[in-house]
This record gives structure tokens, C-alpha cells and sequence, in this order.
């Protein structure tokens, strides 16, 4: 939660920002019962796993695990932070927000505007420049980008004089936010100002939100170094955090279900002016698990479009594991007679470039293309050096359904029978082989029986305040699984000892950690069978009794060997009086009852 925004405020929002007019005007939502269903807007799916339930008012898929609030909708849908997405809400629902005089925090926030202001007029200044340049209209024109393409991507140019930009901007703001904003340079040995960007095409690098952050500069001439030169990291910024094109293919992932990642700015922009509008590029060769994670919002698919020389192979392969270790599945396109996807849809077209798909290789699928391409003899030993280098490759994978595949690609080029492959395959593992990588999901652990009653009955609890008054003796003295399933519990005991409705949107805006939230969310607004309140309790409390008889079994142990037989014989009736508890509750007689 925000330091500076007042959890008053906050509590407005939620109270008038409607989760389900939020939610409906991004995805129509078809009204079922007492809840609203829709297919999920973060993940690709055929039946309509996304919930929301206005009397809660909050939302959960279960799909792909996405929950909370609507500030937490917002967060997700247009990639803001918490702040950010509170502020935006805040706009749309006239809600005017106090903050505290956290002044470094308002501070941050007004120079983040300003910039924000800065790169905007920036673009449009440059946006002008290239319409108008014949320097770079002819280089537009030999690289075939239209006039709309240029529009739609805001592509500008930097001429190559030294201040235009400076002296433009210096009439309206201070130098030291256009130096801040990566715009403006200052001489080391002077109090000269010279632009940054000269003689270059400039790309404007947008949030998800479509605020401009910087730009990307590409030199007009290749001989010119550094060929590219990308604003430097700023207080709006950061490299790892943003996709190149994202604001725009966001819209067209979701018809086709997966992404197209290029390396740069050309590409993407060469690709979409193509017609393949779901393409996006890092910003830079290596992909962070930020980005990863962005993507994983949206596509569970990303096909890698890198050059075909051996530093894009390289980077591919890499980007190929982070977005594996994110889950999604991660396929490198094959070129067969172009260097990279700008020369080759400009060459054969979308058509034949989308038919590239189909062939695109995982990880280690391209890692044995590649290996075989490097036996340019076909006999008897080059095919056993094959097999062996092969295993090396495949000593990692994990899932038995993909590493069946393998060995058969493997079997295939050596002649070497599967059977005898996954012999030798099993030594080298024996060996110390490296770590797994395709690693089996990990969602579908089993619950203990107990933790499962404790969901249930949160669930029940959090809308039901006669149940709590009914078997509020036994419920308060259950003992939940630490963090969120225990802070959940107390604070709807607190919520009820004050006379207070539970309010599930209010309590959700407290939590910090995204996982809790959507754990949560998904407890809240699963179906719960009401009718067995009881057997729930009964689960948990007798749990609880076992860990205690644990525990006193423990210290029981520790008595006799000290010989302290006093201690051991209190700790021994502890254990009797807990198991006699134990049995009391599974015929139907709770320890209180018996008390009373």
C-alpha cells in the first residue's frame, strides 16, 4: 500500500469505483446468478474461468490464478503500480486525493510528470522532423516505411546539429529535469548543453499505458557508432521494466494467443507494418524476468524473431530459458535465407513468414538443429559424436513426454535405437548432469485436508457473520497456517467483535504481496458448502491438537532424558488430554461442550 496515499481515500475509491463497471469497461462481462463470468483478459482461454462478484466485490480467475480489487484489475490490465493505478481510479471516479507530507515521495511524483510532459513534446517535436527532413524521408522510404507506419509508431528524427531540441525545450522547461529526462546532455567541461540524439531515426519507447519514456536512436548511417543509443535509465525509465510496441500489441495478442519477440525497434516496427501486429521487442538483447513476467499477463507463447548471426542465436537461446522459467513456452523462429525478420518480410510477406511458426523450435530442439548443422560429414563417427553431444544437451530435461520426443529427433539423425539412447542418457545423469530446465508445473500440489477446511471456512466467514456468532468460541481459538490464511482469520474476529461487516475490496487493498492477494480472491469467491461449517472446525481444531500433541510428545522426550520425571509425567497427561479431546471431537462432542 501506498505511504502517501490515506487508506481513506483509498476506501472511497473502492466504494465508488464499481468492480464491475471497472471490470466492463475493459471486458464485457455476461451476468450468471448472482455473479458476472467473462473469458479472462490476462490469459488465453475457451471456457470463461474469470469471475467477479460485486457483493465482494472483488474478482478472481481460475484460469490463471489472477485476483483482487479493483485496483488490483487496474494494476493488471494497464501495467501500473499500486500508486499509479489508486491515482487513475481516483481521476475516473472524482475522488480527490489527500496525500501526507511525505515530501521526497510528492517530490518524485512531480518530476515524473514532468518528464512524462518533456518526452511528450520530445516526440512530437521529432515526429515533425522526420515528416519534414529529406534526410530521413529518404531513409524511411529505402527502408519501405510508409507514412502510416511512421504516424502510427511516432517515429521521429534527430537532426545533426548540436542543440535544436535544447533550445526549443529551454524556452519552456528547466534544464535540469531535460538533462534528468536523458534529453539533454551538459559539457564535462563546461556548462555547455548539447542534444543527446543527433542524426538519428528516433523510437519513442512507451509504457503499456502509452506514456512516452524515451527513445530508441538508430544512426542513419551503419559506419556510425554507436549504431544504436537508447535514452539512459531516468525516474520514468527503466530498461528492464518495458517492452518496445507493447502498448499496441497487447490489443492484437489476444486474437492470436502468443507474441512475436524481435531484438530491436526495426523489426518490430518492420513486422508490424507487415501485418503482424503482435510484435515486440526487448529493449536490449537480454530479457529480464520483469518482462517475462509482463508477457506472462498476456500470452502463455512467445515465438523469438532474432537475427541469424551468432549473437541473436546466442540471445535467443538464452530469452529462451527466462521465458521458460516464467512457464511460457518459448519458440525461435528458423531463417532459412535472411539474416532477420526485416529482411525477410520484406522479401516473401506475412503469409509466408507466419508459416514460419509451425517449424519454430524450443530450447533444446534449436540447441540439436544447431548441433547437427555442425556436422557437415554424414558417416558413422560423426553420428556418434552427434548422439553423445546430444545427450550432454538433453541431461536436463525433466518432462519425459518432451524428452521422448528428443531422443527420437536424436535416434532419427544417429540411427541409434531410443532404447540404448536413454541407457547412456541415464549415465551421464548418474554423472552429475546439469539442473532440469522444462520443469513440471508445480500448481497442482495436493492440500493437507486441514488447510483445505481453513479455506473453506474463511470463505463461509467472510459473509456470514451468524456463523461466527454461533461457533465464535471454537473459532476463535483455531490456529491457522501463519501469514495470510491467519491474518484473514483475525481480522474478520477483530471485524466481528466490533460490530463490523467484513468488507473483502477494503481488506484486500492492505495486502502487499500480489500472490497473498490472489490466493485470497480465489478462497473468497470459490464455492464453499455452507452446510458443513462444523466439519470444517472440527478438521481444523483437531489438526491443531495433533501439532500440540507433537509438541508435547517433544517435550516430554526432553524431560526423561534430563530424568526429570515431574516434567515428563505433566507433559504425558498434556498428550492424554489432548488425544481424549481428539476422539471427543470425532464423535460429535466438542471440548467446550463437554466443559459446559
Amino acid at each position: 500500500m501506498s505511504n502517501f496515499i490515506e487508506q481513506s481515500k483509498i476506501e472511497e475509491i473502492l466504494y465508488k469505483a464499481d468492480i464491475v463497471s471497472v471490470i466492463d469497461s475493459y471486458v464485457p462481462l455476461k451476468k450468471v446468478g448472482s455473479r458476472y463470468k467473462a473469458p479472462c483478459p490476462f490469459h488465453r482461454e475457451k471456457d470463461p474461468s474469470f469471475i467477479v462478484t460485486p457483493e465482494k466485490n472483488i474478482f478472481h480467475c481460475f484460469g490463471c490464478g489472477a485476483g483482487g480489487n479493483a485496483i488490483h484489475f487496474i494494476m493488471r490490465i494497464e501495467n501500473l503500480p499500486f500508486v499509479e493505478a489508486v491515482r487513475l481510479l481516483a481521476d475516473r471516479y472524482h475522488v480527490e486525493l489527500d496525500h501526507t507530507a511525505n515530501k521526497q515521495v510528492i517530490a518524485r511524483n512531480n518530476l515524473q510528470k514532468r518528464i512524462y510532459e518533456i518526452n511528450k513534446e520530445a516526440a512530437n517535436f521529432y515526429y515533425t522532423q522526420a515528416r519534414t527532413s529529406p534526410r530521413a524521408l529518404a531513409y524511411l522510404q529505402k527502408r519501405g516505411l510508409s507514412a502510416e507506419t511512421v504516424k502510427e509508431f511516432g517515429i521521429g528524427y534527430a537532426d545533426d546539429t548540436w542543440d535544436t531540441l535544447t533550445n526549443r525545450l529551454l524556452k519552456k522547461y528547466n534544464k535540469n529535469d531535460l538533462i534528468k529526462a536523458g534529453l539533454i546532455m551538459k559539457a564535462s567541461k563546461s556548462d555547455r548543453l548539447y542534444d543527446r540524439f543527433r542524426d538519428r531515426l528516433l523510437f519513442p519507447i512507451q509504457d503499456i499505458s502509452g506514456r512516452v519514456l524515451g527513445f530508441g536512436g538508430r544512426a542513419l548511417e551503419d559506419a556510425a557508432l554507436p549504431k544504436y543509443l537508447n535514452t539512459s535509465e531516468t525516474p520514468v525509465y527503466v530498461k528492464g521494466k518495458h517492452l518496445y510496441n507493447f502498448n499496441r500489441a497487447k490489443f492484437h495478442c489476444k486474437d492470436t494467443g502468443y507474441l512475436i519477440l524481435t531484438e530491436g525497434y526495426m523489426d518490430t516496427v518492420s513486422l508490424a507494418a507487415g501485418g503482424i501486429k503482435n510484435t515486440i521487442a526487448s529493449l536490449g538483447t537480454a530479457l529480464t524476468p520483469l518482462q517475462a513476467s509482463l508477457i506472462k499477463q498476456y500470452v502463455s507463447t512467445v515465438y523469438l524473431a532474432y537475427d541469424n548471426d551468432e549473437a541473436g542465436i546466442a540471445a535467443a537461446l538464452k530469452n529462451a530459458l527466462i521465458l521458460d522459467e516464467k512457464d511460457i513456452e518459448a519458440k525461435i523462429i528458423v531463417w532459412n535465407d535472411c539474416k532477420d525478420p526485416d529482411e525477410y518480410i520484406r522479401k516473401h510477406g506475412k503469409e509466408k513468414l507466419l508459416a514460419l511458426l509451425p517449424g519454430a523450435l524450443d530450447y533444446y530442439q534449436f540447441r540439436l538443429f544447431r548441433l547437427k548443422q555442425s556436422f557437415t560429414e554424414d558417416n558413422s563417427e560423426n553420428k556418434a559424436k552427434f548422439a553423445r553431444q546430444a545427450l550432454t544437451i538433453l541431461t536436463g530435461v525433466a518432462d519425459a513426454i518432451r524428452l521422448e520426443g528428443y531422443l527420437n529427433t536424436v535416434s532419427e539423425i544417429s540411427g541409434i535405437a531410443t532404447g540404448i539412447l536413454k541407457e547412456q542418457l541415464q549415465r551421464y545423469r548418474q554423472r552429475g548432469a546439469r539442473s532440469a530446465r522444462f520443469k513440471p508445473s508445480a500448481k497442482n500440489k495436493v492440500k493437507q485436508g486441514s488447510l483445505v477446511a481453513q479455506e473453506h471456512l474463511l470463505n463461509i466467514l467472510s459473509s456470514d457473520s451468524d456463523s461466527y456468532e454461533k461457533y465464535k468460541q471454537r473459532i476463535q481459538s483455531l490456529t491457522f497456517e501463519p501469514g495470510i490464511l491467519q491474518d484473514t482469520l483475525q481480522y474478520i474476529i477483530q471485524c466481528y467483535e466490533e460490530k463490523k461487516n467484513f468488507l473483502a475490496s477494503e481488506y484486500i487493498s492492505f495486502i502487499k504481496n500480489q500472490n497473498d492477494v490472489e490466493y485470497l480472491s480465489e478462497i473468497l469467491l470459490s464455492p464453499s458448502p455452507q452446510s458443513d461449517i462444523v466439519g470444517f472446525i472440527d478438521k481444523i481444531e483437531i489438526e491443531n491438537m495433533y501439532e500440540k500433541i507433537a509438541e508435547e510428545t517433544k517435550r516430554c522426550d526432553e524431560a526423561l532424558r534430563r530424568n526429570d520425571a515431574v516434567k515428563a509425567n505433566v507433559h504425558l497427561q498434556n498428550i492424554n488430554a489432548l488425544k481424549k479431546n481428539v476422539e471427543q471431537i470425532k464423535g460429535g462432542i466438542t471440548h467446550y461442550e463437554k466443559k459446559s
